[in-house]
């Protein structure tokens, strides 16, 4: 079954800010606070609130996505790759499902980005403002997609290019394995703020040089 690299991820970011909102949603008091002279009411959510689909995972695995992440903004590496699990796939957000580029392996994902680091002309990444919805999924989802773990985060990044600040918003679907790697990450964001920076389309070239 053909993988659908695209769909999946962004599924997931609905259904995860849905369940969110529906949380909210339903939501009971649990207990009144007396602030000053006004009555606070404090409330709880609600434990019959449940998904067929998924559930929450432990934070621990929010900890170790945003520590690959921050690898990879200190442009570590090797470090990175210690994280990750030598299937991993990593793919772009420069097209749909079947046209997006997509890197196979920890050997060609760890390359690219070494690669990319000599030739775009960056010289700084910094990742701030991390937001976490770490899921379980538990049924089969479609498009070919695993079962487990994912991690959705979305973030800001400042990039520096040739002296140039460039800030931006990524939002990162991470998917870790049994053995708490990662073995799969599904990026969206907008890459013409980083293509206007650079002067060139780095990963168009490499289309074209294959």
């Amino acid at each position: 079954m053909k993988r659908n690299y695209f769909l999946f991820p962004a599924l997931m970011l609905v259904i995860a800010i849905s369940v969110f909102i529906v949380s909210c949603n339903n939501v009971r008091p649990s207990k009144e606070v007396a602030k000053n002279t006004e009555t606070v009411a404090v409330a709880t959510p609600d434990s019959n609130v449940t998904n067929p689909l998924f559930k929450i995972a432990p934070t621990e695995y929010s900890a170790l996505s945003e520590k690959a992440l921050l690898l990879m903004a200190g442009f570590k590496f090797d470090e990175w790759a210690a994280m990750l699990a030598d299937s991993v796939i990593y793919s772009f957000p420069d097209g749909d499902a079947d046209t997006r580029t997509t890197l196979n392996g920890k050997t060609a994902v760890v390359a690219w980005w070494k690669n990319w680091k000599e030739k775009s002309g960056v010289e700084a990444m910094t990742m701030s403002e991390f937001n976490h919805i770490p899921i379980d999924v538990t049924e089969q989802p479609k498009g070919g997609f695993p079962m487990g773990i994912y991690d959705i985060v979305y973030f800001n990044n400042k990039m520096v290019f040739n002296g140039k600040p460039v800030g931006i918003r990524m939002n990162f679907s991470v998917h870790f394995n049994t053995e708490k790697k990662i073995d799969h990450y599904a990026t969206y964001y907008d890459r013409s703020v980083i293509i206007k920076a650079m002067g060139r389309n780095i990963l168009d070239e490499a289309k074209s040089n294959k």
